[in-house]
């Protein structure tokens, strides 16, 4: 699938790795329910650059599975194109549709995330400029000891640390903080 931009609304909801009759599919219900943009991608990798001007997303299952540290904090406004039938995902997981689900599911699902894009977000927590040179170092491969050697602090403040990081992001693993970090330009 081609990756396909349309860049004349401020609120801008992505498609990743959906086939093209999903996308077009998703793309009309959205369309429908208001004046929003739609970005299409065929993968992660290629969303990846445009993730810090995104604000909602329908991922496909292998997606969301091979980026659950992403998505899972962000699961309010995540909708997953599942491939078999079944029942949503409930207060854990983001909510799903299928290719057999009815019609006014699917609309629900859709109308949930284009609602909370509409709804002015609230920022979670900022990182004290603390936070952002533990994250760096995280992101950099190192150690909770060279961290604090680096920084001039014990090792129960780099943890107290990442456990602030993973409480204000959502992102409990490394990598995923990593990726955070690159994401947002913090490295």
């Amino acid at each position: 699938m081609q990756l396909r931009i349309e860049m004349d609304c401020e609120k801008r909801i992505a498609l990743i790795g959906l086939r093209s009759l999903e996308s077009l599919g998703v793309r009309s219900v959205i369309h429908e329910l208001g004046d929003l943009s739609v970005a299409v991608f065929s993968d992660f990798r290629d969303f990846s650059p445009f993730s810090v001007k995104t604000d909602a997303y329908v991922v496909s299952g292998d997606v969301f599975i091979g980026n659950m540290d992403y998505f899972m904090p962000r699961k309010q406004k995540t909708v997953v194109v599942g491939n078999g039938g079944g029942a949503g995902g409930g207060r854990q997981m983001p909510a799903m549709i299928y290719p057999d689900s009815d019609e006014s599911e699917i609309q629900a699902a859709l109308r949930g995330i284009v609602a909370s894009v509409k709804e002015d977000d609230v920022i979670p927590g900022e990182l004290s400029q603390r936070e952002k040179e533990v994250l760096r170092l995280i992101a950099s491969g190192k150690l909770n000891k060279e961290i604090a050697d680096e920084l001039c602090i014990s090792v129960n403040t780099v943890i107290t640390h990442r456990k602030n990081l993973s409480a204000k992001l959502g992102i409990k693993s490394a990598s995923g903080l990593s990726l955070y970090a690159i994401m947002n330009g913090l490295i």
